[in-house]
């Protein structure tokens, strides 16, 4: 429990408002008046507990009338104390938030439901707000088991005597693993989100530290699918479940704090690389780190319930009517995976093999560009919300992925610019075209469509690493295959300005009238 307490002297302007009950990151309800002074109690908002007492003496100089204006008369001065006490309903992060809440409970006041920069766009209940920390923190491991084959292959590759073809063959097998994970979502539609979220969740951290112990490639890219298959899975479930949990007008917001939530697991693979330069076998215990993972998921399935949307969903729904927004949407991930895979794969390749960068300096750029880029993600997620998701789309295609183009043609000083602005301007990305993948299909078919239409994505992305790799042994050089590929995502965003529709404030309901009608008691249901 946090208590803050203030002491302070306002006038009666100041009283007044103190006196009324707050409604921004907090709504409030008046309760019984308490020894005197006025109680307020928690309506709505991100707290398991919550409530604020106020009261209020007139000063010793309002008593002694000591206190006057210009014309003589008595300006009423008050001495106030606010005690406020709460408990946020978020695990893990919430001594993170409590600095900003304490913040907020000072000078945060509003009275018209606007919620501070940092927090979602509308108010949390205590139930979003938890199930949103726990899947945070599993959005840290998915980045760190996605991350981790693309950090590490080179020095793998090392070891093995590999050259960069293998490597794009590698990358190419791995990704593939993702048509797996469709299996894997049909589960996630018919038996429950969270059972294939703690399914997938061990499954990818035994494969991470089995490719630790691989003989050969051949024995690595195997455990590898594997883990990609399982971590598909968990990426799109986990994304499926935030997308139903949390209420309109949050959802682009949400998927930008899954994301920065996955780049920072994704970071600590990056931390540790320079662990690699140590021994020629040394990359090999930084796929073995996940196991440390395991102390910290009993408790988190334990507390992470099902999904209210999954519990309520509407019956009798196939995917027969929904292949095409599948295809469309599939076809535009597909198109920007033939770009951001070859970037994402052949990054440190290319940093160590054209400009001579060792682990830490690899590392040291992958940091510096990539850690601004994680608030230019959270403003991106804030803006699609609340300005649009297509200009979010064309500035982040054109400019931030013509950016990455520039990284891949220049060297020096440029090249660390051109990595800086395109990672922060191709931030917008994930949160922008992210949230169709929930938007645009109903909930007994959305883990299903979401990861058919993401592994569209991957294939995209396995196709482009393999072709990438070929033309870089031809070429001799990454920039013009780089250039080439940027063709794909100037096309796909071109496809989603034209065809996909604004859709932030309303809710899945009423984009769906199938589960509208499973669940007639709730509020998208009227006018229906």
């Amino acid at each position: 429990m946090t208590c803050l307490v203030r002491t302070f002297v306002a006038d009666a302007d100041e009283v007044d408002a103190l006196l009324r009950p707050r409604d921004d990151i907090v709504a409030e309800m008046p309760a019984a008046t308490l020894n005197g002074g006025h109680r307020f109690e928690l309506a709505e908002g991100p707290f398991t507990s919550y409530s604020r007492v106020v009261e209020v003496s007139p000063t010793a100089e309002q008593s002694a009338g000591c206190t006057h204006g210009a014309a003589g008369d008595v300006m009423p001065r008050y001495e106030v104390t606010e005690t406020v006490e709460w408990r946020l309903a978020v695990p893990w992060f919430g001594p993170l938030f409590n600095v900003a809440v304490r913040r907020a409970m000072r000078t945060g006041r509003t009275g018209d439901g606007t919620q501070p920069v940092w927090a979602p766009p509308r108010r949390f209940t205590p139930r979003a707000a938890t199930v949103m920390a726990m899947l945070a923190a599993t959005a840290m491991l998915s980045g760190y088991l996605a991350n981790a084959p693309s950090e590490l292959h080179t020095y793998a590759a090392d070891e093995f005597g590999a050259d960069q073809a293998a490597q794009g063959l590698l990358g190419a097998v791995v990704r593939i693993g993702t048509l797996l994970a469709i299996g894997v979502s049909v589960l996630a539609d018919r038996h429950g989100r969270r059972r294939v979220v703690a399914g997938a969740m061990g499954i990818g951290i035994v494969a991470a530290a089995l490719a630790a112990l691989a003989p050969n490639m051949v024995w690595l890219g195997a455990f590898l699918l594997i883990g990609r298959t399982a971590n598909a899975a968990l990426g799109a479930t986990v994304v499926v479940m935030a997308l139903e949990e949390i209420p309109a007008g949050c959802r682009a917001w949400c998927l930008s704090v899954l994301a920065m939530s996955a780049a920072l697991g994704a970071g600590v693979v990056v931390w540790l690389q320079t662990i690699s330069d140590l021994a020629p076998w040394a990359w090999r215990l930084v796929f073995a780190f996940p196991l440390v993972a395991l102390a910290a998921a009993r408790p988190l399935l334990r507390r992470l319930p099902e999904s209210r949307r999954f519990e309520r969903r509407g019956r009798g729904v196939t995917l027969r009517g929904y292949w095409r927004p599948i295809a469309l949407l599939g076809a535009i991930y597909l198109a920007f995976g033939l770009f951001l895979g070859p970037i994402d794969w052949f990054r440190n390749e290319y940093l160590r093999d054209e400009h001579g960068f060792s682990a830490g300096l690899v590392s040291l750029f992958v940091l510096g560009t990539a850690t601004p880029a994680g608030l230019a993600v959270y403003a991106a997620g804030r803006l699609a919300d609340s300005r649009g998701r297509r200009i979010i789309l064309a500035v982040a295609s054109v400019a931030g992925l013509g950016s990455l183009v520039v990284l891949f043609n220049v060297s020096g000083a440029a090249l660390w610019i051109a990595g800086l602005v395109g990672a922060m301007l191709s931030a917008g990305l994930l949160p922008a075209l992210g949230v169709y993948r929930g938007e645009l299909f109903p909930t007994a078919l959305r883990a299903r469509a979401a990861t058919l239409t993401g592994a569209m994505g991957v294939g995209g992305a396995a196709a482009g690493i393999y072709f990438a790799g070929r033309l870089r042994t031809a070429w001799g050089s990454f920039g013009d295959v780089i250039a080439l590929l940027w063709v794909g995502p100037l096309l796909a965003v071109a496809v989603a300005v034209l065809w996909l529709t604004e859709r932030s404030g309303q809710e899945l309901e009423e984009l769906h009238p199938a589960d509208a009608a499973a669940d007639p008691e709730g509020p998208w249901s009227r006018g229906l």
